[in-house]
């Protein structure tokens, strides 16, 4: 299983974002007006939730996709993604949209989860007590693996999935949101990422037709990578999109 550490400084964006206008846009709710179209030429699909379809916060009206694009060869490369991300997306989303990853992908990029994470952390806001608190963790934390396990048996088989964790946002920017929860919101993000590599460890080791690699997000974000405290800004969305191309080089999975 590949995961990727230590990126170098050199690709990290040096500039300023664009996105420090505090205007909030909004999750988008898929209908039949919506629904993106599949794109059945196309080798790579990136399918997930605002860490990949973030237009809506980077002030530029490209996302993480556009980026990849431009970084990994130009922008027509955009002709041979199928993009089926949506801002909002749950994991329970995804599993519906399994159908939507086109036959000819070589590679599936999927982030999803942190929607998922964001209502666990509403749920255990409340609660005081300790051995309460771990048990409901533990056991809102199973169904959502096991939701994420069906997911991946819903998708194509033949193809790299490369899985994005979740990260920990910058919970300072609106410190009232998360009150007393900081520390128990990275544990919760950190307890969520074992299980994804984990996961992946399982499916790679049972021979499966398709490969299963993670890669882990919180290497490459740093605060000023975020539109408020989780959606991320022009240089966040950069930096996820040279991640997943330094993936796509150092693996060769595209050739």
């Amino acid at each position: 299983m590949t995961k990727i550490h230590d990126m170098p400084d050199d690709w990290f964006i040096d500039g300023q974002s664009s996105s420090q206008d505090e205007q909030f846009y909004g999750n988008t709710i898929q209908t039949s007006l919506n629904r993106k179209n599949i794109n059945e030429r196309a080798e790579i699909t990136f399918i997930g939730d605002s860490v990949i379809d973030c237009k809506s916060y980077t002030r530029t009206g490209k996302g993480t996709v556009d980026y990849f694009a431009e970084s990994y060869a130009n922008e027509t490369y955009m002709s041979m993604i199928n993009d089926q991300s949506r801002d909002g997306d749950t994991i329970y989303d995804c599993i519906e949209k399994a159908n939507q990853i086109n036959d000819k992908s070589k590679l599936v990029v999927v982030s999803v989860g942190g929607n998922d994470l964001l209502k666990l952390i509403s749920m255990v806001k409340e609660i005081d007590d300790t051995n309460l608190l771990n048990g409901l963790l533990l056991s809102e934390l199973d169904k959502l693996s096991n939701a994420y396990e069906t997911m991946l048996q819903q998708f194509k088989t033949r193809a790299t999935y490369l899985l994005m964790t979740c990260y920990e946002g910058n919970l300072a920017y609106n410190p009232q949101r998360f009150y007393g929860m900081d520390y128990t919101a990275k544990a919760i993000v950190s307890m969520w990422n074992d299980r994804i590599s984990r996961i992946a460890r399982d499916k790679n080791s049972r021979l499966y037709k398709s490969s299963y690699d993670v890669l882990d997000i919180r290497e490459v974000m740093s605060p000023k990578c975020y539109y408020n405290e989780i959606e991320p800004n022009e240089i966040g969305a950069k930096r996820i999109a040279r991640a997943v191309k330094r993936y796509v080089n150092e693996t060769g999975v595209l050739i």
